[in-house]
């Protein structure tokens, strides 16, 4: 665990997406808390896979407030300005469903053009078949 808080995972549901659905299924790893320039200023992105898509794992601490949501909004529409797409991902979708996040992601990543050999985590997963072709 000390290892994967040294690569970037600072929060419960943000090491959880990396143990869960990452790196349970295969999928390609991502850069954590990359430093980005936004409207607002700067902020860090909790996962990011190239420069095409960026996953936001939102606990309550930090995104419950209208404040917060607004501002999380506001980093989305700067990253589609720049052409990238934002995934924002719940504590449900992580630990409650992580075979089939993991699915959803890894369907996502092919759609950007980027190379995924996910695998099921389990013979009860529910990661799916991908069509290695995409």
């Amino acid at each position: 665990m000390l290892i994967d808080i040294a690569d970037g995972t600072c929060s419960v549901l943000e090491h959880g997406y990396l143990v869960r659905v990452e790196r349970a299924h295969g999928l390609p790893r991502a850069v954590r808390q990359k430093r980005s320039a936004t409207s607002a200023g700067v902020c860090y992105r909790d996962a990011e896979y190239g420069e095409q898509l960026i996953v936001e794992l939102d606990g309550r601490v930090h995104h419950d407030s209208a404040t917060g949501r607004d501002a999380d909004f506001e980093r989305d529409l700067d990253a589609a300005v720049d052409g990238r797409s934002t995934i924002r991902l719940s504590y449900g979708q992580v630990f409650d469903r992580p075979c089939r996040t993991a699915g959803k992601i890894a369907q996502v990543l092919q759609l950007h053009g980027l190379a995924v050999a996910g695998h099921p985590c389990g013979p009860r997963c529910a990661f799916p078949r991908l069509d290695r072709a995409a």
